[in-house]
């Protein structure tokens, strides 16, 4: 009787546990607005560009410390260039070279219309920010080795 009782309240936590592990918590004020912005890792298939573009200038918004009017206009900007982009990649699909000239003025366009937003400081944060992302910061890229004690 204690085993069979013992297995039903073990089978019954298991269960409860379960089904609270699946139901979404429903995030509120800024937690929605990073929610949001969140548009899953490992996404398969095309993504969103609106969600891309939200995500992108959410966390240029964070880095940058933009206004709300900057992050709006940015948001804009980033979701033109998305689509840009995306009809640029239809055109010439794998043949990229073809393209690379057009890329590059589409590119070019782009941050100069960013210039336009951002203030100088903030510009040349990013760029800092960019070149140490590519390898080409103070230490050119290179993994520090720990000393040996």
């Amino acid at each position: 009787m204690k085993k069979t009782l013992f297995l039903l309240v073990a089978l019954a936590l298991t269960t409860a546990g379960t089904s609270f592990a699946q139901t979404a918590v429903k995030a509120t004020g800024t937690d929605a607005k990073q929610t949001a912005r969140h548009y899953g890792k490992g996404q398969k298939g095309p993504k969103d560009p609106a969600k891309m573009a939200d995500h992108k200038a959410g966390k240029m918004a964070k880095e940058l410390g933009l206004t709300a009017d900057q992050e709006a206009k940015v948001e804009s900007l980033m979701l033109a260039r998305q689509q840009e982009s995306a009809t640029l990649k239809a055109k010439y699909g794998a043949d990229r070279k073809a393209g690379r000239t057009e890329m590059k003025a589409a590119h070019d366009r782009y941050e100069a219309q960013l210039k336009t937003i951002l203030t100088p400081e903030q510009f040349a944060k990013m760029d800092k920010m960019k070149a140490e992302h590519h390898g080409h910061g103070k230490d050119g890229g290179k993994m520090k080795m720990k000393a040996k004690a």
